[in-house]
């Protein structure tokens, strides 16, 4: 059979048609594989950023966390700290106290041990000779002995008397009043009258201690022309004991 040009040309232009068929539809897969892949590029992509986005909030919030639980830390130390502080605040409270008890105690101590000088309300007993010469009788009626000053001294430390002096010098537990010929010795000192006996305590107590029916006051009255004189002071000023105190302390660990 003869092949004319129409077949050659129809055959031709069939396979011309074929081809750019067959492009065409490979252009348009990879169009649409293109499409597809930048589709999914940009998808996982935004996927990325969106993971990215979601580590950082989580990432914030670890810190917040982190932040949150340092700051409640830290005020469970303050706390502790703090009933630290108040623990020891109260123990220093209870030893100022228990300091405060003894540096009274020994304030008393130092004050009955005549070591520190004191005033305060009381009294003063003036005992002094007598002004009027004797016209007859016993001479000895008429001027002060150490029996006169010791019961006076006596009964203003039982009426409560927290110190007494006589002419300046101090009483202590160690005090001895004794005659020496005119004069009294008063801690070893010589005094002489007018004899000033001076007594811190309750004034009004004190009064009527020496005051009362056949008390001291009334026997030496009676018994004696001697000068008696009782004045009651809003203040009354006594100085310390005289005398070297680790003599004092000595003698008294001997007497004991």
């Amino acid at each position: 059979m003869k092949v004319s040009k129409i077949h050659v040309y129809l055959s031709l232009v069939l396979l011309t048609f074929g081809f750019m068929v067959s492009y065409s539809i490979q252009v348009t897969k990879k169009t649409q594989y293109s499409t597809i892949m930048e589709s999914e590029l940009e998808k996982k992509l935004q996927l990325q950023e969106k993971v990215i986005q979601e580590k950082w909030q989580v990432q914030k919030l670890e810190e917040q966390l982190q932040e949150k639980w340092q700051v409640q830390k830290l005020e469970e130390q303050l706390q502790e700290i703090k009933l630290q502080v108040s623990e020891i605040e109260s123990k220093m409270g209870d030893g100022q106290e228990q300091t405060k008890g003894i540096l009274r105690e020994l304030e008393e101590v130092r004050m009955r041990a005549g070591l520190i000088p004191v005033k305060g309300p009381g009294l003063i007993v003036t005992l002094n000779d007598s002004s009027r010469a004797p016209d007859s009788g016993n001479v000895n009626d008429y001027i002060v002995h150490e029996e006169n000053i010791r019961k006076v001294v006596n009964e203003l430390y039982s009426a409560g008397a927290e110190a007494i002096s006589i002419n300046g010098q101090r009483l202590t537990s160690i005090s001895a009043i004794r005659c020496v010929g005119p004069t009294v010795l008063v801690n070893e000192v010589k005094t002489v009258p007018p004899f000033e006996i001076s007594a811190i305590g309750q004034s009004d107590t004190l009064y009527t201690a020496l005051n009362m029916p056949g008390g001291v006051v009334q026997e030496i009255t009676n018994f004696s022309n001697i000068e008696l004189k009782i004045d009651q002071k809003e203040r009354v000023d006594i100085p310390a004991y005289a005398g070297d105190s680790k003599e004092h302390l000595d003698m008294r660990e001997v007497r004991s």
